[in-house]
């Protein structure tokens, strides 16, 4: 067993969300394995992140450096080509670079459940309370980038696996801090018949769930439990579990099996994702929605079900 690892995890949010999942999973490897852990929040100051990068790499001191936020993508991209001994590991995505460690979530997996219960909730239309029969689902998106497409892709796919005429209606807030930008989308897309939304916006996403409890509707949660957030509206959640990404390389480096640039996936059948059902909404849900997710989910899983790109 390797001793005195010591790992660093950037990221501007560590505060919110799928940071709190990884700042989880970092605690858990400190108090198992008794690595050594420290925390740089980048702030939102563009300019300071190549300083940010140089100053944790320039004396190798870290065996392995977590990296969580796409903008910080440039300055990793240039530490890792300054610094090839470091081992960078890029936390929900895969880049270009071959020198960089990648953390995969398959979050079109988790996506595909969660649009297929999105999807059957919707079909039964004003037969629950709340629903009418629009027979629409709605999406807010963050930014429009690679992985929040990734999202909408298994979302649809999963929507038109479990119940075809029920319609997808997508929106990109453009920007994943603006909790009042994402309560209006979610109103207007409320106002267009979608009853249940998926909030795929980091804080932006904030909005979405309060607005679901604002206007009587649904919403669906991401990346961590939020059913507090708007309790008996949020009806699920879908788990990107960056806990059990950060901990499980954190503790194949302690145990000798060394963390190498290449992409490492967390999918539906490893538990990187699920699609979590609220406990305070649980009971409105039919047995039938239950059942039919459970199945299709286990298809993904045994690969009878592909997500296409």
């Amino acid at each position: 067993m390797a001793a005195d690892v010591k790992v660093a995890a950037i990221s501007g949010y560590f505060a919110q969300g799928f940071g709190q999942s990884i700042v989880a999973g970092l605690n858990k490897a400190k108090d198992d394995f008794g690595v050594e852990v420290k925390l740089i929040d980048t702030g939102n100051r563009a300019l300071d992140y190549e300083e940010q990068f140089n100053n944790v790499a320039k004396d190798g001191e870290y065996d392995l450096v977590f990296v969580m936020g796409w903008e910080l993508v440039d300055a990793l991209t240039k530490a890792a080509e300054a610094y090839p001994d470091q081992r960078f590991i890029f936390i929900d995505g895969v880049l270009d670079s071959d020198k960089i460690v990648y953390a995969d979530f398959s979050e079109e997996e988790g996506s595909f459940v969660t649009g297929a219960f999105a999807s059957l909730m919707a079909a039964k239309g004003s037969a629950i309370d709340g629903l009418g029969d629009g027979k629409s689902i709605g999406f807010v998106g963050g930014r429009d980038i690679p992985v929040i497409r990734n999202f909408l892709r298994g979302y649809e796919q999963g929507a038109k696996a479990a119940a075809p005429d029920v319609a997808v209606d997508a929106v990109f807030a453009g920007t994943f801090d603006d909790p009042a930008k994402g309560s209006e989308l979610t109103m207007a897309l409320y106002g267009e018949g979608n009853d249940i939304v998926y909030n795929v916006a980091g804080p932006t996403g904030e909005g979405v769930l309060q607005a679901s409890a604002a206007a009587d509707k649904y919403s669906i949660g991401v990346d961590i439990d939020q059913c507090d957030v708007a309790p008996g509206h949020v009806m699920a959640s879908m788990l990107k579990r960056g806990d059990i990404a950060v901990y499980s390389l954190i503790k194949d480096e302690v145990e000798g099996r060394t963390v190498k640039p290449g992409t490492y996936s967390f999918d539906l059948k490893s538990g990187g994702v699920e699609l979590l059902m609220c406990p305070q909404t649980i009971d409105m849900v039919p047995e039938d929605v239950k059942s039919k997710v459970s199945e299709l989910r286990d298809a993904v899983i045994n690969g009878d079900i592909k997500i296409t790109e």
